[in-house]
């Protein structure tokens, strides 16, 4: 009976694979770039507002169907056991599938923080907007902050992801390995899914996202528009005489 459902169990592992690596491709192919005013704050806020609150759905469904598809490859292993022997799991099949279930449950738990954080960013941005005193104080705070925010969250995101990744390729090459038959093929089928999943984990490491991005060009805006730029002139004092003078020059 198990041989008769091996061709199965194979098309479910591959869709299950292919659904892990979507889920971690998918938010950066549907992130845009809003057009940018003029000035620098407002350009900044409103990025973010808009970034945060049009995405706010978007990252935890992602990360839903991520764990979904995660627990759903996990849970297949562990219950079908494939290369046990004598009753007893493999170790390697029994390991690498707890790791691909602790990271799938961990995606539900990161989007909701990722949702919260989009959603506080979003209320936060859209405050400053519509208050210039508390702008003009807390701007700059608030961009600083929201980029940390961010770059913890894709940190570990990027730990969530590559353990998920290297439990599947584990996974995979365990069954390439030693399978025969539909479970070699699904094993070279999630050995390729699972270093492709564990190249786009260890890309969130040196990746910047996008909050500070903003910090970073606000930054450099607002530095080009205090300058400050002197530079010696000739001077006449009206009398017939020239003197040397400097003069002052900049943007403010």
């Amino acid at each position: 009976m198990r041989d008769a459902k091996q061709p199965r169990q194979t098309a479910w592992a591959t869709l299950l694979g292919a659904l892990l690596v979507w889920s971690m491709t998918a938010p950066s192919a549907l992130a845009s770039e809003p057009p940018r005013p003029a000035d620098p704050i407002i350009d900044a806020l409103e990025e973010i507002e808009t970034a945060d609150w049009d995405n706010r759905w978007l990252g935890y469904n992602i990360a839903l169907v991520g764990s979904a598809a995660g627990i759903g490859l996990g849970g297949w292993a562990l219950y079908e056991q494939p290369l046990a022997q004598d009753g007893t799991p493999d170790p390697v099949v029994f390991a690498s599938s707890l790791a691909i279930l602790g990271a799938a449950m961990t995606q539900v738990v990161h989007g909701g923080m990722r949702f919260d954080e989009r959603v506080q960013g979003a209320t936060e941005a859209r405050h400053l907007l519509a208050h210039e005193e508390d702008r003009k104080a807390n701007a700059m705070f608030f961009l600083q902050n929201r980029a940390n925010q961010a770059r913890s969250t894709r940190f570990w995101g990027g730990i969530m992801t590559t353990t998920q990744g290297i439990g599947t390729t584990v996974l995979g090459a365990r069954l390439w390995a030693n399978g025969q038959d539909s479970i070699r093929t699904t094993g070279i089928v999630l050995t390729v899914l699972g270093a492709l999943n564990t190249a786009i984990g260890a890309v969130h490491f040196p990746g910047i996202p996008r909050s500070e991005r903003v910090l970073r060009r606000t930054q450099e805006a607002l530095a080009q528009t205090a300058q400050i730029k002197v530079q010696p002139v000739p001077l006449h004092d009206g009398e017939g005489r020239w003197l040397a003078g400097l003069a002052a020059s900049g943007r403010f």
